[in-house]
């Protein structure tokens, strides 16, 4: 499936959710935000979250610092 993650064409090739998503792609879970089409998905969501065709989903990682 074509969409695109971060700005970037990918295409996906795990079962069409975000967490299989994150683990194709080898994207950390934790203090991590996603957006799917400009919506924030809660965590709790992303193991049901379906993707379609051009979705777009950006992956948003915090790091703390001092």
């Amino acid at each position: 499936m074509n969409i695109t993650v971060n700005g970037e064409a990918h295409i996906h090739q795990g079962n069409g959710t975000l967490i299989s998503l994150l683990d194709e792609i080898g994207a950390q879970k934790e203090h991590t935000a996603l957006m799917l089409n400009g919506n924030v998905i809660p965590a709790i969501d992303w193991s049901t979250q379906s993707l379609t065709e051009n979705d777009q989903i950006e992956i948003l990682v915090f790091v703390g610092g001092g």
